[in-house]
């Protein structure tokens, strides 16, 4: 009876123990996971920024296709393997610790793309003000030059009219007086 017993558990054992290697099978690698929950976790926040509330559907699926189709697997194997990796907890914080540092790292970026974007765009503004600043100077000292002109235009006009005037009176004085 022993005996049959002692084979009853070494038979179970083995069973379990070929059923724990055969847990890993189709489990998507470690650091594959991490870029691929990184993206996945991307696609959230990218839906979660629609203004409909239907979006999942309409626009996420795609999505999460797409993202699946780059690193060549499907919802189901990543279902398994978030589910495998949800049985082993101290794996799934080393992966989240690489999501959580490649998704800081593409906020960087992108902060940095901002940052340069903003510079640019600020330079162009203070470009834009000094070329305003200049064409309102030019266009004072045109002013200025025109009314320089027109006040000499105007005094020689004025000048003339009284020459004019001083030569009518002379020839006034100057006629000779016919009797």
């Amino acid at each position: 009876m022993r005996k049959h017993i002692f084979l009853f558990f070494s038979a179970l054992l083995f069973l379990f123990a070929c059923n724990q290697a055969d847990d890993t099978k189709g489990i998507i690698k470690q650091d594959e996971m991490t870029r691929l929950l990184t993206d996945v976790h991307l696609v959230d926040g990218s839906l979660a920024l629609q203004p409909n509330g239907d979006s999942l559907y309409k626009f996420g699926t795609g999505r999460y296709f797409y993202v699946f189709k780059q690193y060549h697997t499907d919802s189901g194997q990543f279902k398994k393997s978030v589910k495998y990796y949800s049985a082993h907890p101290e794996i799934l914080l080393k992966i989240y610790d690489g999501v959580n540092t490649r998704l800081k790292a593409k906020a960087d970026s992108m902060n940095a793309l901002v940052a340069k974007d903003n510079e640019r765009i600020r330079r162009q503004a203070e470009v834009a003000q000094k070329r305003v600043e200049k064409l309102r100077k030019d266009s004072l000292a045109v002013k200025l030059k025109t009314d320089k002109l027109k006040l000499k235009k105007d005094s020689l006009d004025k000048k003339k009219i009284i020459k004019h005037k001083k030569k009518k009176k002379l020839k006034k004085i100057t006629k000779p007086i016919v009797q």
